[in-house]
C-alpha cells in the first residue's frame, strides 16, 4: 500500500513537470513565422513552414506519448488533478499553436478545403474552453500565488486573441448565415481576450513592483508584448463587425491603436533586458527557447493591422521590420537545436 502511494506520487509529480512546460511552442513560432513570411515579401516560404508547423503539431503529442508511457499509464487521476495555476499556464501553447495553423490555412486562398478546416477551428475551441476553463478552475481554487506569476500566465488572454482571429479568418471563407454566427463569436473572444490582458497586466505589474523578476524566467515576458500586439490584430480583424454602429467602430479603432502603442512601449525594455540578459550572463549551452520568435510574429501582426487600418506607414515600418525579425529568430533558434538535438545523439 505504501509502496502504491510513493509510485502515484511521484507519477503526480512528473504529469506536474510535463503541464508545466511550453509544448507547442514551436508550433506557434513556425506558424507565425510562416504568417509573417507572406507579409514580408517571401511568399515562397508560408506554405513550407506552415506545413512543418503541422508536421510539429502531429509529431509533439506522438513523441511526448511514446516517451511517458509509464506516467501515462498510471491513469487520469495524476492529468485531470487540478494544481496551481503556474502548472496550467504553458498548455495554452496547444490551443493557440492550433488557432495560429488554422488561421494560416484560412489564408491559403488556394486551398479552400472548408471541412478539415471548420475541423481545426472546432479543434481551436474545444481547446481553448478546456485550458481556460482550467486556468480559472485553479485560480478559483487554489488562489492567487503573485510571486509565482510569470510571463507565460499572457498565454491565457493570447488564446482568447488567437481564437478570436482564426474565427475571423475562417468566417470569411463561409456563407452570409455562418459567417454573422462566426464574427459574433470573434468580436466575444476578442473583447474577453483583451478585458483578459488587462487583468494579467495589472497582476504583472503588481508582481515586479513587489518582487521584481525574482525567481520568474525571463523568456516568457517576451510574451507581455506579443500578446499586447495580438491583441491590437484581434481587435482589428473584428471591427468591421461593428460598421453599423458609429460609436461602437470608434471605440474598438481607439482601443486597438492604444494597445499596440502600449506594446511599442513594452518592446524597449524586453529587448533592453534581452540584450544585457545575453552579454552578461548567457553562455549558450542549452536549447534557445521559442518564446520571442512568436511574441515578435504577433507584434509584427498587431502593427501591421493598425498600419494598415490607420493607415500609418510608421506602424508599417515597425511590423515589417519585426516580421523579419521574427524570419531571422526562427531560423536561428531552428538552427541552434537542431545541432543540439544533433550533437545529443
Amino acid at each position: 500500500m505504501k509502496r502504491s502511494k510513493v509510485g502515484v506520487e511521484a507519477a503526480t509529480c512528473r504529469s506536474t513537470a510535463l503541464r508545466r512546460g511550453l509544448p507547442f511552442g514551436a508550433v506557434m513560432a513556425t506558424a507565425g513565422a510562416s504568417g509573417m513570411a507572406g507579409r514580408c515579401g517571401l511568399p515562397d516560404l508560408v506554405v513550407p513552414l506552415l506545413a512543418l508547423a503541422v508536421l510539429q503539431a502531429v509529431w509533439i503529442p506522438v513523441i511526448g506519448v511514446l516517451r511517458h508511457r509509464a506516467e501515462i499509464r498510471l491513469g487520469w487521476a495524476a492529468w485531470l488533478e487540478i494544481g496551481p495555476v503556474t502548472e496550467h499556464a504553458g498548455i495554452h501553447t496547444v490551443p493557440l499553436g492550433v488557432a495560429v495553423i488554422t488561421g494560416g490555412w484560412a489564408g491559403l486562398s488556394a486551398w479552400p478545403l472548408l471541412p478539415p478546416l471548420l475541423a481545426c477551428l472546432a479543434m481551436t475551441w474545444v481547446l481553448t474552453i478546456a485550458s481556460v476553463g482550467r486556468f480559472v478552475w485553479s485560480l478559483a481554487a487554489r488562489g492567487l500565488q503573485l510571486k509565482a506569476m510569470d510571463g507565460t500566465w499572457f498565454l491565457v488572454p493570447a488564446t482568447l486573441l488567437g481564437a478570436a482571429i482564426a474565427t475571423e479568418d475562417v468566417a470569411k471563407l463561409m456563407p452570409g448565415h455562418v459567417t454573422a454566427t462566426l464574427d459574433v463569436l470573434a468580436l466575444a473572444s476578442a473583447a474577453l481576450g483583451w478585458l483578459g490582458y488587462c487583468a494579467v497586466i495589472i497582476v504583472a505589474s503588481a508582481r515586479l513592483w513587489r518582487f521584481g523578476l525574482k525567481g520568474a524566467p525571463l523568456a516568457p515576458w517576451w510574451i507581455a508584448m506579443g500578446c499586447a500586439g495580438l491583441a491590437a490584430a484581434a481587435l482589428g480583424r473584428v471591427s468591421h463587425i461593428a460598421a453599423d454602429d458609429v460609436h461602437e467602430q470608434v471605440l474598438l479603432a481607439e482601443t486597438m491603436v492604444a494597445t499596440s502603442f502600449f506594446s511599442v512601449a513594452l518592446c524597449v525594455p524586453v529587448l533592453l533586458g534581452s540584450a544585457l540578459f545575453l552579454l552578461r550572463y548567457c553562455r549558450f549551452h542549452d536549447a534557445a527557447v521559442w518564446t520571442p520568435t512568436f511574441s515578435t510574429a504577433v507584434f509584427a501582426l498587431g502593427c501591421l493591422q493598425v498600419g494598415s487600418d490607420l493607415p500609418s506607414a510608421a506602424f508599417r515600418s515597425i511590423g515589417f521590420a519585426a516580421g523579419l525579425a521574427t524570419l531571422v529568430f526562427w531560423a536561428l533558434t531552428a538552427g541552434w537545436n537542431l545541432r543540439k538535438c544533433m550533437s545529443s545523439r
